[in-house]
């Protein structure tokens, strides 16, 4: 038969899981305006039983906290990427074909574009036809065809800058990608290290490499696979470890756990 003093320790390790939730607990109230992070929860276990050789054989020895877990679901990860790489995507169009639009607006008075424009070189054209012999008629045209070349010219100028925006905007994208390849490779070496054992999550560092993924999916398609790795001389031993990859643009590998690649902005010429 266990000593009284069995008891007290069963009351104190539930005292120590319910310190555990409350600090949980804690944790979760002082971040619920950090953005990226995910709830916590203290998962408990009862604690291995003790054996007392009499007639009821074993006697319960109180609780574990085993872990303490994100609650966080994946799939849902999933689609919010889907849609913000879409999201992103028109965002972007939408604003340079915005700007494009405005190029070629017309409304014949405060806006003169190429309508307005061409319509009064071929008024001018048409007085030309019925005034052949007059001076005054074949310059007004000259003066109107003069007016829509200049229109060309500045609409080449507009958008040859419109292009060189465009290709400097790419080549920022380009280099935020490169940033958010490293440090997402930084931790998840980070993240391997203190989960090697299969004793501890490292909840923080995932939460900061989702919010690097919510990022990244805002410029790009993004596609993430997680697998653990496996022990090749022991296939059944949890290694704590995991490969982490990160594909972007259809199937083009970006970060391979602790490795990633670079992304290099050539411009159109």
């Amino acid at each position: 038969m266990p000593s009284q003093f069995f008891g007290l320790n069963i009351a104190y390790s539930g005292l120590l899981a319910s310190n555990a939730a409350l600090n949980t607990t804690s944790n979760n109230i002082s971040n619920v305006e950090t953005d990226g992070y995910s709830r916590q929860q203290a998962d408990q276990a009862a604690a291995n039983a003790l054996r007392v050789f009499t007639t009821y054989g074993c006697a319960g020895a109180g609780v574990d906290v085993i872990a303490i877990e994100r609650v966080r679901d994946h799939f849902y990860d999933v689609k919010y990427w889907d849609n913000n790489a879409n999201t992103g995507e028109y965002n972007m169009k939408q604003y340079y074909m915005k700007q494009v639009e405005d190029y070629f607006a017309d409304d014949g008075s405060t806006i003169i574009g190429f309508k307005t424009i061409f319509d009064r070189m071929m008024n001018a054209l048409a007085e030309v036809a019925k005034q052949s012999g007059s001076a005054t008629t074949k310059s007004q045209f000259i003066s109107q065809a003069s007016d829509l070349t200049q229109y060309f010219n500045n609409m080449s100028g507009n958008l040859s800058l419109l292009q060189k925006d465009v290709n400097q905007e790419i080549k920022l994208k380009i280099d935020e990608i490169n940033s958010l390849a490293s440090e997402i490779a930084t931790l998840n070496k980070q993240i391997n290290v203190i989960e090697i054992d299969g004793k501890a999550n490292a909840n923080e560092l995932r939460d900061q490499r989702e919010t690097l993924i919510d990022q990244l999916s805002a410029i790009v398609e993004v596609k993430v696979i997680e697998t653990p790795v496996v022990d090749a001389n022991n296939p059944d031993r949890e290694t704590g470890a995991n490969r982490y990859l990160v594909k972007i643009a259809g199937g083009q590998t970006l970060v391979d756990t602790n490795a990633y690649n670079t992304l290099e902005c050539v411009a159109r010429k």
